[in-house]
């Protein structure tokens, strides 16, 4: 009997020890727990790549205009006239005349030049430039144009060429001006001259508003 409760006792050691390769520790209930397994750690995308922004449409820009000298009468377009260059030229915009206060619209660039004559009498000449056509300025001119008396000045009827120029005079007790205006494109020319009588000044504005037309074509 005794021997028997011996190999029972040793069966059960034998037992209990081949159970688990787990090392004997139930202090903390850590013998049937499952090994933790360490946390995969998760993939990590790459930042969406932005498309670079479009550049701003550069906004269109009015042409500059041009050195209306280059349409301007010359020394040698009024050579045979024998007149002299007085002073500098005058970048300004002219917005009316002053024979008779009509008006020349809203020019983007103005030029002005001024020759003498050995007599004393004057050419002066005005060339301007605008953001449209210029012959509504000229037609504007000549529907503006008031007939009779402008302060001291006697404003004669004026005249419309086939070429569309317009002309006129205007006379007083002390100075006569006879002035053309022509244009050409989006550029006018105006040309008047004072003398000491109406018939010098018209003389003298027939020969020279042609050289100043052939001016203002010429660089175009």
């Amino acid at each position: 009997m005794r021997r028997a409760r011996v190999l029972a006792t040793a069966g059960a050691a034998l037992l209990l020890a081949s159970c688990s390769n787990r090392p004997n520790d139930l202090r903390d209930n850590r013998y049937y727990k499952d090994v933790d397994t360490p946390a995969t750690s998760a993939s990590v995308e790459p930042p969406a790549v932005r498309p670079a922004p479009m550049p701003a449409a550069k906004l269109s820009e009015p042409p500059k205009p041009r050195d209306l000298a280059e349409f301007a009468l010359t020394a040698a377009d009024l050579a045979t006239e024998g007149v002299q260059r007085t002073g500098t030229a005058d970048t300004s915009t002219l917005a009316r005349l002053p024979d008779c206060d009509v008006s020349l619209g809203s020019a983007r660039a103005g030029y002005q030049t001024t020759w003498t004559y050995p007599t004393g009498a004057t050419v002066r000449q005005y060339v301007a430039e605008f953001d449209g056509p210029a012959d509504r300025v000229v037609a504007a001119v000549y529907d503006g144009l008031k007939c009779g008396k402008y302060k001291e000045m006697t404003v004669r009827k004026p005249v419309m060429a086939a070429d569309g120029q317009v002309s006129w005079c205007a006379t007083s007790t002390k100075q006569d001006i006879c002035t053309a205006v022509k244009a050409d494109g989006q550029r006018l020319s105006v040309v008047s001259v004072t003398a000491a009588t109406e018939i010098k000044a018209q003389q003298a504005v027939t020969r020279i508003a042609p050289l100043a037309a052939t001016a203002l074509e010429r660089n175009s």
